[in-house]
């Protein structure tokens, strides 16, 4: 099955606890304002969660996601622009102000197709435009995530999560329990997530025309070596 379908509509509140939107979109809004943005690109959008709060703080925000399921719940939320396209693909009609991907987005990406996916969005955005985006940091995914297990029981549906390292990449396996009248219907997706250091990202990022300006943990907290999230902020070059 295709990520990111059956578990489209519990995303949010499978992630609820683990993810601070409303701070990072504060970040997102404080970089937005110092470099003139108006127009953004929110790229990997899933189910719009930032999305909805840039429009919120004025922004003219074009969602983009390769899940149909993910974009039909962030069309509930807010007026943005939503488009269903792979992100390694991404074409805009017009280049925007700024470029966000957040919670993970790039961690689908195998670390030899990062500097692919860093170009293209270099060709949807404006000389001296800001990007931002995160990873789950190698720490997380070897000794948080890797090798470990995790379930939801909520009254309507469960949600089993087991994961396996294999070097680079942790592999995912995620089994979906959802009541419908008396009986619960089993769905079943596989995820891999990459491994990202920040040597590999920073010279992804050279090579594709854009200048690093700041590397913080859960945009904008000071970088330990035990983060959990590791958020880059980039410059595209004049």
């Amino acid at each position: 099955m295709q990520s990111y379908s059956a578990i489209a509509k519990y995303y949010d509140s499978f992630t609820q606890n683990d993810c601070d939107y409303e701070s990072w979109s504060q970040y997102l809004s404080d970089v937005a304002q110092a470099h003139g943005v108006k127009s953004v690109v929110d790229v990997a959008c899933g189910t719009g969660k930032m999305t909805e709060l840039l429009c919120k703080r004025g922004f003219d925000v074009t969602g983009v996601d390769g899940s149909a399921q993910m974009l039909a719940e962030a069309s509930s939320k807010c007026k943005g622009r939503f488009v269903l396209q792979d992100m390694t693909k991404l074409t805009l009609p017009h280049a925007v102000d700024m470029a966000v991907c957040v919670n993970d987005g790039v961690n689908y990406l195998p670390p030899k197709k990062l500097a692919a996916f860093f170009l293209r969005v270099a060709k949807n955005l404006k000389c001296g435009a800001p990007f931002v985006f995160d990873v789950s940091s190698p720490y997380k995914l070897k000794n948080v995530v890797g090798n470990n297990v995790f379930f939801v029981d909520d009254e309507d549906v469960t949600l089993l999560w087991s994961n396996k390292l294999y070097g680079g990449h942790v592999n995912m396996s995620l089994t979906l329990f959802e009541r419908q009248g008396q009986t619960y219907v089993r769905s079943d997706e596989s995820h891999t997530q990459y491994l990202h250091t920040v040597q590999e990202v920073s010279q992804a990022l050279a090579e594709s025309g854009f200048r690093l300006a700041e590397v913080t943990a859960e945009y904008g907290k000071k970088l330990r070596q035990d983060s959990l999230r590791i958020t880059f902020l980039a410059i595209k070059e004049e």
